[in-house]
């Protein structure tokens, strides 16, 4: 008996404030009986697990529970149906925790070893389940018990109590819904879900997000890469914060799923090289920077002995040592010429996310152009550019000099930012946003009035001023207007993460605040929650899932795949027409265009949104919807997690879509035909005349055996389609949009296009 209280599951006590709690779950299988019951029938085999409660300090309650695992003479379907049946029963414990005892359990954190019959068996998706469905952090942890292998075993309740206690030490402190994203001393590579430990979703889930079309290359494509023993290595700036961070650990999440050899980098941060890169390289470029931002040779110098001193520190003993070496946006530029002196080899990609203003970086006589040319003399020497589909972003140099193919950014339908949110989940982050927007601001949401929603870093280009400017016109519309809410209407909710290497967030956020605090805006002060949010992309997934009218109004960017992630939510977006925005939004259809700046337009389009006027509702649910309790996106999201059996949603499910091109199995795939292109590998290598026309389906969920995959023939002739062994020239190839290199014929009307 454990000396601890038992899960009281039933309390007439409600707390005011949902408690945080953490589950500890060890599982023992006895021995497979040896005889049946006399009248023939599987007398089963006891199951005993133990469930812990750890409050983040120490184990508050657990209990034992007990119950029969019948797998005599079962195998395959049958005993993939008990497991499921099993994983059923543990949920629910789960689940009556959070509805019954008012607490929201944030991780479960599983000890090794689990029994064998649990592991391996397709369609059994416990630990992707507790993510999707019930929206807690899956760990699988191996107890510090474990090295003593001649002791007794411990018991489930102390092998639950190690592994919870182990677990919560991976858990961000800022917020109890992310785990840290933590870098290897070593070599500083990231250690992407917690180095694999957490499980938080598989490659059936991805499989079903996307098209067969698209599979079916991904598979291919990474079954040609394993193969070949391909190893890439990427290098960036920060490990979290921003789209580049979210992007890698989405990819090489599923990269691993797929047994693909890859590692992604990161500096040790130095505050006055960030203070150059994000004011001196970035805004820049970008055009935001005042004019007195010009290089000086102190900036260089430190600039590149911040770069040699990482490559000294943690680079230098391996993590160069790829195939293919990717290096994202300016921060390392000046490691490139070390690559290429050190693995003259190596193939190198140079990854550009920004929005550079070519007109000023081909004008000799400006700022951009001297800055640009000083990072071009390291650039110059990559073997391929890659630049968003956007042809302005691509300085003339680049097009003289280098091949330019352009490409999308992605974002992940599994992760925080993007799977659904159910009722419990909902009304958690909307209690712990209030609580951060009270701390900050001093600003409570009312979730019944509704909400404009911007999700977006707190930079000089994301058009926040515009975006104030905009709600305040729109509020003062519904004032003067015949009937004024008596409530006053939508409020605004402006929230973005921070990163380490953007020393712009701090000053404008205070600059929204004073603005805020101005005669001008008295109207709506108390209205708009200006939000810097802790390292969860829940709380921005969900929040951006409420929204009545998400928003981007940048005035620069690259592309911004929150615009994307709205649109996949059935969100009504209002964004302009900067950079790559455009392609994600089918005006009139899923969102609307308007011009940068134009603030009007914006305030204009709220007004007629919510006088009935204009509508962009898409029928996802099957009935028509409107904001009936039913057919809104927050009702949706419900009705899909309260399904455990639920298949994954797909990310282009109607015409309203956007693209798979901009979600991570297509952002892969992408990637793997450059790789593959780039390397010049030959497509009929290791050739299998097995029958399965998918070299992976047989071995799906299997990683140990994915190294094993024989490429079939009907991988080749898709590996032919998309020219794969023929090699990328140094030049001729100029233009092109890799997803149209990776579908083909099968790529829909309308995408792959460029501006």
């Amino acid at each position: 008996m454990s000396p601890h209280r038992k899960l009281s599951i039933s309390s007439k006590r409600h707390p005011t404030q949902i408690q945080d709690i953490f589950l500890g779950l060890a599982l023992s299988l006895s021995p497979q009986p040896t005889d049946r019951k006399p009248d023939g029938s599987d007398p089963g085999r006891e199951l005993e697990y133990s469930a812990v409660l750890h409050d983040g300090t120490g184990v508050v309650e657990s209990e034992t529970f007990h119950t029969r695992y019948y797998s005599h003479g079962k195998e395959g379907d049958d005993l993939a149906e008990e497991n499921k049946r099993i994983g059923r029963e543990v949920l629910g414990l789960i689940r009556s925790i959070q509805t019954d005892k008012g607490m929201n359990v944030r991780m479960v954190a599983v000890a090794e070893p689990v029994p064998k019959e649990f592991k391996g068996h397709q369609g059994v998706q416990f630990f992707s389940t507790l993510w999707l469905h019930v929206d807690v952090i899956p760990i699988l942890v191996n107890p510090s018990t474990s090295i003593f292998t001649k002791l007794p075993a411990p018991s489930t309740s102390a092998s639950a109590t190690a592994a919870i206690s182990a677990g919560v030490k991976h858990l961000h402190p800022a917020t109890h819904s992310a785990t840290t994203a933590d870098v290897d001393p070593v070599d500083h590579s990231v250690q992407v879900d917690c180095n694999g430990q957490v499980k938080l979703c598989s490659i059936l889930q991805y499989k079903e997000s996307s098209s067969e079309a698209l599979w079916d290359r991904f598979t291919a494509l990474a079954d040609h890469l394993v193969k070949n023993n391909i190893s890439i290595s990427f290098f960036s700036a920060t490990p979290q914060g921003g789209g580049v961070a979210l992007m890698r650990h989405a990819m090489i999440r599923l990269w691993r799923m797929v047994g693909l050899k890859v590692k992604w980098y990161v500096p040790e941060g130095h505050p006055t090289v960030f203070d150059i890169t994000k004011r001196k390289f970035h805004n820049v470029l970008q055009g935001v920077a005042p004019q007195d931002m010009d290089l000086t040779d102190e900036d260089k110098k430190w600039f590149e002995l911040w770069t040699e001193q990482n490559y000294e520190s943690f680079w230098s003993n391996g993590a160069i040592d790829a195939s293919i070496i990717v290096i994202d946006d300016p921060q390392l530029t000046a490691l490139i010429p070390i690559i290429k002196k050190k693995r003259p080899d190596a193939k190198i990609i140079f990854r550009s996310h920004i929005q550079i203003q070519s007109d000023l970086t081909d004008d000799p006589q400006t700022m951009q152009h001297r800055t640009w040319n000083y990072l071009f003399d390291f650039i110059k020497d990559v073997d391929l550019f890659l630049a968003h589909p956007v042809k302005f972003f691509v300085p003339k140099n680049v097009h003289e000099t280098l091949p330019v193919l352009y490409m999308a950014p992605s974002t992940d339908p599994l992760d925080g930012l993007n799977k659904p949110y159910g009722r419990a989940s909902v009304r958690y982050f909307r209690q712990y946003f209030n609580q951060l927007s009270l701390q900050q601001c001093g600003v409570h949401i009312d979730w019944d009035r509704g909400y404009v929603c911007q999700i977006a870093r707190f930079d000089p280009s994301k058009g926040i001023d515009d975006l104030l400017a905009a709600y305040l016109q729109f509020r003062k519309k519904l004032e003067n207007s015949a009937k004024p809410p008596v409530d006053g209407g939508p409020q605004l909710i402006i929230m973005g993460h921070g990163s380490v290497d953007d020393p712009d967030g701090s000053w404008i956020y205070e600059k929204l605040h004073d603005t805020l605090g101005t005669k001008e805006y008295a109207l709506v002060r108390d209205d708009v929650a200006v939000v810097r949010a802790p390292p969860s992309d829940s709380i921005l997934g969900c929040i951006l899932q409420g929204a009545w009218v998400a928003t981007q109004l940048s005035t620069r960017e690259g592309f911004e795949v929150k615009v994307t992630e709205a649109v996949n939510k059935s969100v009504p977006i209002i964004a302009s027409d900067a950079g790559g925005i455009p392609l994600q939004v089918k005006h009139g259809k899923n969102g609307w265009i308007v011009p940068t700046g134009d603030r009007s337009a914006v305030a204009n389009l709220l007004y007629d949104i919510w006088e009935g006027k204009v509508s962009v509702h898409r029928d996802l649910s099957g009935a028509n919807r409107d904001l009936d309790g039913k057919t809104d996106p927050n009702s949706i999201a419900q009705a899909w997690v309260g399904d455990f059996d639920k298949e994954a949603q797909k990310v282009h499910a109607d015409e309203g879509a956007t693209s798979e091109d901009f979600w991570t199995v297509g952002n892969s795939t992408r990637w793997m035909l450059l790789f593959d292109r780039l390397l010049g590998l030959s497509p009929e290598d290791n050739v299998s005349q097995s029958p399965n026309g998918n070299g992976r389906e047989s071995t799906l969920g299997k990683a140990e055996e994915f190294g094993k995959v024989k490429i079939t023939e009907k991988q080749v002739g898709l590996l032919k389609s998309m020219e794969v062994g023929k090699k990328l020239n140094d030049k001729g190839i100029d233009g092109v949009n890799v997803w149209e290199m990776v579908m083909g014929d099968d790529m829909i009307k309308g995408e792959g296009e460029l501006i």
